[in-house]
């Protein structure tokens, strides 16, 4: 189990960046324009290459072209999961985003299956049946009339979608490395060509997305509030290279790729919890902006109950 330890920390990081990007998709990037966010992430992909290539130098390189390749994809794909990140934090907050993402460990099982030849045993179904009830009650759980006939459909669909994707790079990146010795190099070699598919597929947004760009311009250089937006985003930048260091060396160790994904998305759900109660009381622009009423937390830890129950039955 001391691959736990990974996606625990790694989730801390995490979690602390879906409140920064809560708030930076609330309150400085103009409204349907959450995607652009991605460009503003160039200089920290950016950075990150750097970094690799100063602590590994050209070990980085030794690796055959279509590993390299399928991490380059794995780098892609993680960019396109992120747009639709963004886009659940603008219609919602970090708390409904991090439960209903609780479904990730069903997708990951089934691209598991598909890509990895992973197994599903019962225990497996059982605990994940009473995860994906544990977000049907978020979704659909309102605790007010306006609530119950309004649910959060857009933010679970845009969630579940990142995920997806999220998940699917997950998959994509154990595959291009299955088969080699787990060592630092390894962990080297990876992020180094994921970044290179990351920083790749954000240059395209870049050129082709001009609203996203526009957006850029006003939110961190020339906005009455640009050099705060700026700062926040250097932090959030930072916490985003510790958080996949972190994270992306237990996916070479972890025995099964769903259990790596459980332990972190049930990390990520109590410190959400957390974060919005106290965070909420001392930095209240970093939460959407949901009252905290007795029924909605009475919500969220029924929902954390079932599924803390569907992680333990399931690993």
């Amino acid at each position: 189990m001391l691959w736990a330890i990974f996606p625990i920390i790694a989730q801390f990081f995490y979690t602390s960046v879906g409140y920064i990007q809560n708030f930076l998709t609330d309150c400085a990037l103009p409204k349907k324009r959450a995607g652009a966010l991605t460009i503003a992430h160039f200089p920290c992909f950016l950075l990150i290459i750097i970094l690799l290539l100063a602590i590994f130098g050209r070990t980085v390189f030794i690796l055959p072209l279509p590993n390299a390749i399928g991490l380059i994809i794995a780098g892609s794909i993680n960019v396109f999961g992120s747009v639709y990140c963004y886009k659940a934090y603008q219609e919602g907050d970090t708390a409904d985003v991090a439960i209903i993402g609780q479904l990730s460990p069903l997708i990951s099982l089934g691209l598991g299956v598909l890509i990895l030849g992973e197994t599903v045993t019962v225990n497996q179904g059982i605990g994940l049946l009473l995860i994906m009830a544990a977000a049907f009650l978020i979704v659909f759980g309102g605790t007010s009339k306006k609530e119950r006939e309004q649910p959060n459909i857009k933010v679970a669909i845009y969630t579940i979608i990142s995920m997806f994707f999220s998940t699917l790079s997950d998959v994509v990146y154990v595959y291009a490395l299955k088969g080699f010795t787990t060592d630092i190099y390894l962990l080297g070699r990876g992020l180094f060509f994921f970044f290179i598919g990351s920083i790749l597929t954000v240059t395209v947004f870049f050129i082709c997305r001009h609203s996203w760009r526009h957006a850029i311009k006003t939110t961190f250089f020339t906005g009455r509030k640009h050099s705060r937006n700026s700062f926040i985003l250097l932090c959030e930048g930072i916490a985003i290279i510790l958080a996949e260091f972190i994270f992306k060396y237990g996916l070479i160790i972890v025995p099964v790729i769903a259990m790596m994904t459980a332990v972190s998305k049930v990390a990520g759900l109590f410190l959400s919890l957390f974060f919005t109660i106290f965070l909420g009381r001392i930095f209240p622009k970093f939460i959407h902006g949901k009252r905290l009423t007795k029924k909605i937390l009475m919500q969220y830890l029924i929902a954390s109950v079932m599924i803390v129950s569907g992680v333990m039955i399931m690993t």
